[in-house]
């Protein structure tokens, strides 16, 4: 009876966890500034912890909107965000169990967004314990990250 359990228990342990990390670009590690998300419950506080005690800057609000534009034989008018940080991390995540480990058991969708360049640096996605996709997200701000020049 003991041998079956364990076997289920190492099935569900190794069934529900899928990591999809991909880079994209570098991380300026000179330049630790990010918009979050408003909150601190689930996946999206544990990440803004783990950026904090690295040193990350956070901040909630990313910035005015700004329309301009001129007037002339064509007008053309734009409206667009501006971001006070030099990334923009979105993160959207549901729990659907319990891990064996008593941590919630989420599927989850990450990304980290250079606001400067407009291009997404790095994805994260898949179910998995929030812990250890917290551990995933440490591992991938390391994977390759430069320093300004």
């Amino acid at each position: 009876m003991a041998k079956i359990f364990t076997i289920i228990s190492l099935m569900f342990l190794t069934g529900c966890a899928s990591y999809n990390i991909q880079q994209y670009g570098d991380i300026d590690i000179n330049h630790k500034t990010v918009t979050v998300p408003a909150g601190g419950s689930g996946l999206k506080g544990e990440l803004k912890k783990l950026l904090r005690n690295d040193g990350w800057n956070l901040v909630v609000y990313r910035g005015p909107e700004v329309t301009e534009g001129s007037i002339g034989k064509k007008t053309k008018i734009k409206k667009y965000s501006t971001f006070n940080t030099r990334y923009s991390l979105s993160v959207a995540s549901n729990q659907y169990d319990l891990c064996l480990n008593l941590q919630p058991a989420i599927s989850y969708d990450i990304s980290l967004i250079d606001n400067k360049t407009g291009s997404e640096i790095l994805t994260l996605d898949g179910n998995g314990c929030e812990n250890t996709v917290v551990d995933k997200f440490k591992q991938a701000l390391k994977i390759t990250p430069t320093e300004s020049k």
